[in-house]
């Protein structure tokens, strides 16, 4: 059987999913794991890992760019115009949520596969807001928000020297102390999905007659849209967001299983359902303001020179050490 363009590229989707599930869930690959490492740890492990899948993929997307194998002109990450409080608020949502939850999008994920039924629940509740802010009763809310706090754009893009100057001093901390091997090998190959994402969308699904969305990975509106094609599959079409999030969960659970790591996991108490809902809709919500989650911002986002991310990162990262702290100092 011949698949056609879309059906290649919800392939290569898959796969790279997959391949990010696979090493997530043997790494712990994660920005809130980041966060923490940064604030308890001397060598801060997963910070390092995450900020080399930062370097590697802004570093190769750019390559690509620049010698012209790859258009991001149309990237969803790219528009024209800066949704500069969608990236503030929703990043600080987003950073408050992933903490309250125990992780963020990608994480719950990665922890749904391995019998995690707290992140189980929190996904489904990130999926479903993420979708009602993009399509739902939550849509009129967010386009308020973007009439008053939306600027256009002299270029699409930030200057190649404002990547080169966040590579630099990024590989100078990665470089200032030893970690673990396996947390850089991680970023590494997980950097190297990010281009591999836009080689599917904007080369193998460049299509003139029938344009592909070029994207690359993001969990945010492919959770949601995940969600509403499980519930209208005879209706519904596969796209590289929803064939990316179920690549994630198949690639942990293989993982899970041969490691033998599937564990039922579920509420401690009542209460804390309440907590991971919670957090998890600021998720949901502030995802779709920021366009995207922390890999999609964290690593597409940095990757493309987006401006919104520039913006939505530092705003994730600093809700997220401030809710720490405050959990802890509430904790004793």
């Amino acid at each position: 059987m011949t698949l056609d363009t879309n059906g290649q590229v919800a392939l290569a989707a898959f796969a790279i999913g997959v391949g990010f599930g696979a090493i997530a869930r043997w790494s712990g690959f994660c920005m809130r794991g980041a966060v923490e490492d940064a604030l308890t740890t001397p060598n801060a492990p997963r910070l390092r890992g995450f900020l080399s899948a930062m370097v590697v993929a802004l570093v190769v997307v750019q390559a690509l760019v620049m010698a012209g194998r790859l258009d991001l002109s149309k990237a969803v990450v790219l528009p024209p115009t800066l949704f500069w409080g969608g990236a503030l608020l929703g990043g600080a949502m987003f950073g408050v949520g992933m903490v309250f939850t125990g992780g963020c999008s990608t994480r719950l994920l990665v922890l749904s596969a391995g019998g995690n039924l707290r992140s189980v629940v929190s996904f489904l509740v990130f999926a479903l807001v993420a979708y009602a802010t993009i399509r739902g009763v939550l849509a009129p809310l967010r386009s308020q928000l973007s009439a008053f706090t939306t600027v256009g754009l002299g270029a699409q893009a930030l200057p190649l020297a404002v990547g080169a100057v966040f590579a630099a001093v990024a590989l100078a901390f990665i470089a200032w102390r030893r970690v673990p091997a396996y947390h850089l090998v991680a970023g590494v190959l997980i950097g190297l999905l990010v281009p591999a994402g836009y080689l599917a969308t904007g080369v193998l699904g460049a299509d003139e007659f029938e344009p592909m969305t070029v994207e690359s990975v993001n969990v945010t509106r492919g959770g949601g849209e995940g969600l509403v094609y499980l519930l209208t599959f005879t209706g519904a079409k596969l796209n590289f967001g929803i064939a990316f999030v179920a690549g994630i969960f198949v690639g942990a659970l293989a993982v899970a299983a041969v490691r033998r790591e599937f564990r039922l996991v579920g509420f401690d108490k009542p209460v804390d359902m309440l907590r991971y809902a919670g957090g998890a809709a600021l998720m949901g919500a502030g995802g779709v303001l920021a366009l995207g989650c922390t890999v999609g911002n964290g690593l597409t986002g940095v990757a493309s020179l987006a401006p919104t991310s520039f913006i939505a990162v530092p705003a994730m990262v600093l809700a997220a050490a401030a809710t720490m702290k405050w959990r802890w100092r509430n904790s004793r």
